[in-house]
């Protein structure tokens, strides 16, 4: 229990007032002995224990009026969910909400989600309990702190609507602080209104202890964490990947991947069912229906004609309504693909005709794959324009070269960099080449580990793992990294830990280092060639998206600049404002560019965090965990001084009661008995 008026509590020793009357009211009269009573206290002697307990009663029910009349002015506050709010309010309410596509799950008989129902719980506390001077809402969205003037503001809010966008639980709390430390706020309430989506909040991340440590100097912060980790019951959520046009012969059509992801068991019994998918192609409808169980479904490699004449343009796959309608529609783009251009810097000759080989052949029909070989000396033929991969043999480039290829990576292009044949100088992207060293023994040579769940090593679409079983690498050149690459990601890794294959960490496109070549000196990539292949043309592939027409992008508060000056094309009702426009699905254009905008994977494949993972991240933080549900409709903490109100006139009516003077009770006759004298005769 909490109180809205605390101070008013002090006056709880009022409660002692009718013991103080009482023991005055004992001294207001002598007692003085007579004789003649003391037969009348014998004869109420028997009744003396009862009186003294009813007095007792009267005194007590008294005393517990006085003290409801206070709790009842104090306003308290009472929940089964919350317990301590906080005695006293506070300089600073910092509300921290999360607007992601997860937040969105309904409860079917109400409609509410999650979102919503923290939303009204939290404006109807705040209402009651007060929420100091200052009041401020930093969403998931656009992450900016936004001062409101009344709890009621958030319900209405345009920041506090639903998006396409993902959550940032560390940055989010960066900005609190920040926010916190600029206003010198001395006393704060921190309400958190998450999901624990585990992708939302990164528990692993080394942000947290530093946002502790900071917390943790501020003794008037208090965290509470108002959590909806219940999974949504009937959710499924569609998603559209690899769309491709293809042209064959005066036949066109599209290809692409259809993923249907369940959050929770559509049917007792996982029975599969049908779940019918419409596609929407520049206004034409299709309808096609997967079957599928509690884990979902997929549709690889699905065909839809098009025009012939309709070289570029959008559509969408839509699902049935369900618990989250956020999730129930996604956007494509398309457009004629992109000539796969790549470059080959190399001093030798042999080498470079291996790269070519596995650059040149194309991967599917339809695409054009052009593979230029070229000296380090003759980099200034180079089209960067137009180039999508960039692979580098030779020692690394330095000067107006090195900046050159750093504006082509940060175009979103992708360079793949191989030690030269020689001990060379050079650093690029934070990183250098040691020196050649040979692999001698078998274990040393093979590959001990590599990531297959993404990037350019990746299993294939079927599931199958590459066979980089086989691979065996000879001799292998050093990786030296600086701090500044100290976020190098590692792909591959050879028997004695050393890194076959890394990605270095860059805002924009793709950076690689592989420590071998492509010869039979150095590896066996060219006689084992499935997996090289497979890894140029991932790598060129990841190139040239950036050079399409038509892009995917994933909504975010960045993507909205983007878009500013674009035509909005889908979905027409509800359109997002300008402003917002990165912050929700949709298509748009720019004459022949085209851009969908949709949620993260993230949204799709989101786990909970368990709470005994996210707890101990306010470790040694004054910190509670309110768990709700959607579409509760009890609140947060209710006033409950009427309740007091009655507890004193009923304690009132029961001191009456007792008050009321007793019957009389006949008191018994006193005299003398006379004994009869037995006379005796003479």
């Amino acid at each position: 229990m909490s109180f809205l008026q605390p101070w008013i509590l002090a006056a709880l020793p009022l409660m002692a007032v009718p013991v103080l009357i009482h023991l005055i009211n004992r001294n207001r009269h002598r007692s003085v002995r007579w004789g003649a009573m003391m037969f009348l206290v014998r004869a109420n002697r028997m009744h003396k224990g009862m009186a003294r307990l009813r007095y007792l009663v009267i005194l007590l029910l008294r005393m517990a009026a006085v003290g409801a009349i206070v709790f009842a002015v104090s306003r308290p506050l009472v929940s089964g969910k919350l317990g301590f709010i906080g005695m006293g309010k506070p300089d600073v309410t910092l509300i921290l909400l999360d607007r992601s596509v997860s937040m969105e799950s309904q409860d079917p008989q109400s409609g509410e989600s999650k979102r919503s129902t923290a939303l009204r719980k939290l404006s109807e506390l705040l209402e009651q309990r007060g929420y100091g001077s200052q009041l401020v809402l930093i969403d998931s969205a656009t992450g900016q702190a936004q001062p409101i003037e009344s709890p009621r503001d958030l319900l209405d809010l345009p920041s506090t609507r639903p998006t396409a966008t993902s959550a940032n639980l560390p940055t989010m709390f960066e900005n609190g602080l920040a926010y916190l430390k600029r206003n010198e706020a001395a006393r704060a309430d921190l309400w958190i209104c998450s999901d624990l989506n585990e992708n939302d909040w990164d528990p692993d991340s080394g942000r947290w202890s530093a946002i502790r440590e900071q917390f943790a100097q501020m003794k008037g912060v208090h965290h509470f964490l108002l959590s909806y980790a219940a999974d949504a019951a009937e959710n499924v959520s569609v998603r559209v990947a690899n769309v491709k046009r293809r042209q064959i012969g005066k036949r066109a059509e599209l290809v692409l991947d259809v993923l249907l992801h369940a959050t929770a068991t559509p049917s007792a019994g996982n029975t599969p069912r049908r779940v019918p998918v419409e596609f929407q192609i520049n206004r034409a409808r299709s309808v096609v229906e997967l079957e599928w169980d509690a884990e979902g479904a997929s549709l690889l490699g699905h065909r839809i004609p098009i025009d012939e004449t309709l070289r570029g343009g959008w559509g969408s796959a839509h699902v049935p309504g369900d618990a989250n309608p956020l999730d129930n529609t996604f956007y494509f783009v398309f457009s004629e693909p992109p000539a796969r251009n790549s470059v080959i810097v190399t001093d030798d000759p042999q080498i470079g005709e291996v790269f070519r080989l596995g650059l040149a052949i194309p991967s599917e029909p339809g695409l054009r794959h052009n593979a230029t070989v070229l000296k380090p000396s003759q980099v200034g033929e180079i089209d960067w324009e137009s180039t999508a991969l960039l692979v580098w043999q030779a020692p690394l480039p330095e000067g107006l070269v090195a900046d050159q290829v750093q504006r082509f990576v940060g175009s979103g292009r992708v360079a793949m960099f191989f030690p030269p044949s020689r001990t060379a100088d050079g650093r690029m992207f934070g990183t250098s080449w040691g020196a050649w060293q040979p692999l001698a023994a078998e274990h040393d040579r093979k590959l001990s580990w590599w990531r297959g769940d993404s990037d350019l090593l990746a299993h294939v679409g079927s599931g199958d793992a590459l066979p980089l079983n086989d691979l065996r690498a000879y001799r292998y050149c050093s990786i030296v990294q600086s701090e500044v690459a100290s976020s190098a990601t590692p792909l591959a890794i050879l028997g004695g830990a050393q890194p076959l294959l890394n990605r270095v960490a860059t805002d924009d496109g793709g950076v690689y280092f592989c420590s071998t070549l492509p010869t039979a000196r150095f590896s066996s990539l060219q006689r084992d060639a499935v997996s090289f292949y497979v890894m140029l043309q991932r790598a060129i592939s990841l190139g040239t998206r950036s050079m399409a027409a038509a892009a995917q992008r994933n909504a975010s508060a960045t993507v909205s600049h983007e878009l500013l000056n674009q035509e909005a094309v889908a979905p027409r009702q509800d359109a997002p404002t300008v402003s917002e426009r990165g912050l929700h699905a949709g298509v748009y254009r720019d004459e022949d560019q085209w851009m969908a905008v949709n949620r993260s994977l993230a949204e799709d494949e989101a786990q909970h965090a368990a709470t005994a993972v996210v707890d101990p991240l306010f470790a040694g933080l004054s910190y509670q965990r309110i768990d709700d549900s959607v579409g509760d409709t009890s609140s947060l903490a209710s006033e409950i001084w009427r309740s007091f109100l009655f507890l004193m006139l009923a304690a009132l009516m029961i001191e009456a009661v007792l008050c009321l003077p007793e019957k009389k009770v006949q008191q018994p006759q006193f005299g003398f008995e006379q004994t009869p004298t037995a006379r005796t005769s003479p």
